[in-house]
């Protein structure tokens, strides 16, 4: 379950500039004040410590930005980590990976804000053995169920009879969970970052680095698979990190690629991202349309750790501009190793996590000055 402190953390209300910021690691918190002083606006997840090893654990923050103020909470007890999730207007699903019983699988929970709806492995919820060990990454709502969507590592009898990793696919409408990882075409090692839902069916996408690239629909019922035609239109199309709709147009990225996708033909933006951002923008991890432009933030591929440099951008009918030097001055360190893997748009106010060197990054930019809340997620390894 999760436990919340009645313990808030409060500094200066007010947006400042970043630049001459320290980094994350070096931000000390200040004295506590009242309890009374939190307001909740952002959950924000990672974990401390590092893959695989002893001290790997779960964190989870409410983070108020009005009131520079944080909650702990604790989505699952033993190590893992958190992925992701999302809202649908009155709950929160969080997602991941963690050993909260026997399962060493993944976990959900949710969480309406004051409490824990429901919470546990997928193997409460129905028959999951073939997410046994694995992960989840992305969920989305269409008002009547979630979409989950990751990585299994138990048997999936259609792919092969003993166990082995492959992409996972199920649904979860608050009580009950449907195991689809059959569907998925071109089953494969790799993992389905992505899921966003446009009103009629799902956008699903994932692989893993250069290899196992794939893109499909969901409607609930079919799968349509667009890995061919993405990969005709889009010569460095790669791992799929980031689906997102404005209404009109899907906005698609990944690793060394960004694209449109209208629902019939891809059009390849990633030379004009390229131009904008730099020669080497490494991943595509985030897209969210804020109703008049896109925003849009990458850097080291997501549950990947190799070199690279965060950069964050607007899209709109004007085109790309290149907002990374609007991130604090830590950033631009030749020897640090950073990315943006999550963006929210919450009321006007950008909000970014990431990382920089092993240090959980959390970002809220106005439009015109950039505010470091990263001292408010202190310990996080990355914010996901």
């Amino acid at each position: 379950m999760f436990v919340v402190s009645l313990t808030a953390i409060t500094f200066a209300p007010a947006f400042s500039d970043t630049h001459g910021a320290k980094p994350p690691s070096t931000i000390e918190q200040s004295e506590s004040p009242s309890p009374s002083t939190r307001s909740v606006n952002v959950l924000a997840g990672g974990q401390n410590g590092t893959w695989f090893e002893v001290g790997q654990d779960p964190r989870l923050f409410e983070v108020s930005l009005q009131g520079n103020s944080f909650a702990t909470l604790t989505p699952v007890h033993n190590g893992g980590t958190v992925w992701g999730g999302g809202f649908n207007g009155s709950q929160w699903l969080i997602s991941g990976w963690g050993t909260d019983d026997n399962s060493p699988g993944p976990y959900i929970c949710l969480y309406d804000g004051s409490r824990i709806i429901t919470e546990g492995s997928l193997d409460e919820y129905g028959q999951a053995s073939s997410w046994y060990g694995g992960d989840v990454f992305a969920a989305s709502y269409n008002g009547r169920e979630w979409l989950l969507s990751g990585l299994g590592s138990g048997v999936l009898t259609s792919l092969s009879s003993n166990a082995t990793n492959h992409m996972s696919l199920g649904t979860f409408d608050g009580t009950s969970f449907t195991d689809l990882s059959s569907l998925v075409p071109d089953q494969q090692d790799g993992i389905l970052y992505a899921n966003s839902w446009n009103g009629h069916y799902w956008l699903v996408g994932g692989g893993y680095q250069n290899e196992n690239d794939i893109l499909f629909t969901f409607d609930g019922r079919s799968v349509v698979d667009l890995t061919e035609q993405a990969a005709n239109a889009i010569p460095t199309f790669a791992s799929v990190q980031a689906v997102a709709w404005n209404g009109n147009y899907w906005l698609i990225g990944g690793v060394g690629f960004l694209a449109k996708y209208d629902g019939r033909h891809f059009t390849d933006l990633t030379q004009q991202l390229e131009n904008a951002v730099s020669s080497n923008f490494d991943s595509v991890n985030a897209i969210v349309w804020s109703g008049s432009s896109w925003m849009i933030g990458g850097g080291e591929p997501i549950a990947i750790t190799a070199p690279g440099q965060a950069w964050i951008a607007t899209y709109s009918v004007h085109g790309f501009t290149n907002l990374s030097s609007k991130l604090p001055s830590y950033f631009a360190e030749s020897s640090v190793e950073s990315s943006i893997l999550t963006i929210a748009d919450m009321n006007g106010v950008w909000v970014y996590g990431g990382y920089a060197n092993d240090r959980g990054v959390l970002l809220a930019y106005n439009g015109v000055l950039m505010k470091d809340y990263s001292r408010l997620v202190k310990g996080l390894t990355y914010v996901d």
